[in-house]
């Protein structure tokens, strides 16, 4: 499922009667947007286009993401991050269950970046796509991408959490699971959420 993919609908009263809306209308209008599900490239833009329309609107008033998703495609989850990062807009992100591979990257585009107690990021180096295959030289030019890739990632997480690349590069050359007080002392979170009352 993706950011907007089955939303579902509430009933509204309205001077014209009762209204049935979508749940991501509604979060919208309070400038919170969801990701839910694998990173792809629909859901990307989709998301983006969201991020843009609230900074049109009040380019001063914070945008809450909620992340919860496996990761997905490199190329528009660094789309999402980019948009998040370049936006006038405070960017508080809240990892509410796992935040995995590409979904780790973009919640920390989070100027806050907020755990539930039970929540989990996972950070690893990117994977060979799918398919790669052909000539020598062919396999070559993919393991020079996968590199550079690999480089701009590890580079996104060092600048964010305050660790070194070199420390970022030990932790993520495996699948790396951080729960959200580990996520917290390595700088990945800024903070707990604890109860309702804190969001």
């Amino acid at each position: 499922m993706t950011v907007f993919d089955t939303a579902p609908s509430i009933l509204r009263e309205t001077s014209r009667g009762i209204e049935r809306t979508s749940i991501y209308d509604e979060l919208l209008r309070e400038r919170t947007l969801v990701i839910s599900g694998e990173i792809e490239p629909l859901m990307a833009s989709a998301l983006c286009q969201h991020v843009l329309f609230l900074e049109r609107e009040d380019p001063s008033s914070p945008i809450t993401l909620f992340v919860s998703s496996p990761g997905g495609q490199v190329g528009p989850g660094l789309a999402i991050y980019d948009v998040l990062r370049s936006v006038s807009c405070p960017i508080r992100t809240v990892c509410s269950d796992l935040a995995a591979s590409m979904g780790s990257i973009i919640f920390m585009a989070g100027d806050e970046r907020e755990m539930y107690p039970h929540a989990s990021l996972m950070i690893h180096d990117p994977l060979i796509p799918q398919g790669a295959g052909g000539s020598a030289l062919a396999l070559q030019e993919t393991s020079k991408r996968l590199m550079e890739r690999r480089k701009t990632l590890n580079t996104i997480l060092a600048e964010r959490s305050g660790l070194t690349l070199k420390r970022i590069q030990s932790l993520t050359c495996k699948d790396t699971y951080l729960e959200a007080e580990r996520a917290l002392d390595l700088g990945f979170a800024t903070r707990i959420i604890e109860s309702r009352k804190e969001l």
